[in-house]
């Protein structure tokens, strides 16, 4: 949701660069091999993959568990809008086999910025039609000012409940690898990807770092595109937004994911989450349907055993 740090106006500039170390030792790609994914792409990367037209593109999988196992690489990924995909990206990306792609944007998103990569590849595509102007009226104090990026955040696990339903109904049915996105991959996809990394085991802090280096990974030109955003803003709610919050003809730069006081936002979706439910596996239960067998399901199919010893 880029727009969404122009239109709650709660960053402030000279908030400063993120210093994020991600605790994670990369599988080699020969690992695939073994994950049930198609032959491995000959470009080796780390984490964020190696696009032209790409943004924010990453691999979730090398992340230790607090017991000692290791997220399977190949398998589960994480994106911001895919417009932009080369026709070199998508041979690339052809390597990996992708089964499918949980869009959480919106319908007017989607309209604006259709996945032509998904489409062309034969990928299924699954998505939840919902309005981008519901989210923004839900944002507006009764004076008429934003109420701000915790507010925002804090409605994540229930404006996002069918969303993630989706994504989590996905993974149980082992429809992958599969890619998660939103328009800037930090916002809705951060807090979906942060419930399916601690259902895993990751610890909160590693998910946290995971979270806030989509500043780093980011390339909002490439999330614009060549759309003209003055003759789709006439019928188009989300390009209004990208268009009221743009710098001219450039796109804004991506801001940290924090408060002025260096709270991460995703900090208030998870406390909420804690405070409503008493934690992550019994939201998970009551609200997503993802029990302690489905946790377990996942745990089996997506993780492996390191030098660890489990």
């Amino acid at each position: 949701m880029a727009f969404a740090s122009g239109l709650m106006n709660t960053l402030r500039a000279g908030a400063g660069s993120l210093a994020v170390a991600l605790l994670a030792t990369m599988t080699p790609l020969a690992a695939f091999a073994d994950s049930g994914t198609a032959t491995a792409p000959t470009v080796a990367y780390d984490r964020l993959l190696p696009l032209e037209g790409g943004s924010n593109f990453r691999d979730l999988g090398g992340y230790f568990t607090a017991d000692g196992r290791q997220v399977r690489r190949g398998l589960l990924f994480r994106s911001g809008v895919m417009t932009g995909l080369t026709a070199a990206d998508q041979d690339y990306l052809a390597g990996f086999g992708f089964r499918r792609v949980v869009d959480l944007r919106s319908t007017e998103e989607r309209e604006l910025y259709p996945n032509r990569w998904a489409t062309a590849q034969g990928i299924d595509l699954v998505a939840h039609d919902y309005s981008m102007r519901e989210i923004v009226e839900r944002m507006m104090g009764d004076d008429g000012q934003p109420r701000g990026m915790g507010e925002l955040y804090r409605g994540f696990p229930y404006q996002l409940e069918p969303q993630l339903k989706l994504f989590f109904d996905e993974l149980l049915a082992d429809n992958v690898p599969l890619v998660v996105n939103c328009s800037a991959g930090q916002d809705r996809t951060g807090f979906s990807s942060a419930l399916l990394l601690l259902a895993l085991g990751v610890p909160r802090e590693v998910v946290m770092q995971d979270y806030l280096v989509s500043t780093r990974y980011r390339r909002p030109e490439v999330e614009r595109g060549d759309v003209d955003l003055a003759v789709a803003a006439e019928d188009n709610f989300f390009a209004q937004l990208m268009l009221r919050y743009s710098e001219g003809d450039q796109a804004r730069a991506a801001q940290p994911l924090l408060t002025k006081d260096g709270v991460p936002f995703l900090r208030f979706a998870l406390d909420q989450v804690e405070k409503d439910f008493g934690s992550v596996e019994a939201y998970l239960d009551e609200r997503i349907g993802v029990d302690a067998a489905d946790r377990e399901r996942l745990r089996e199919r997506f993780l492996e055993a390191t030098y660890a010893g489990h």
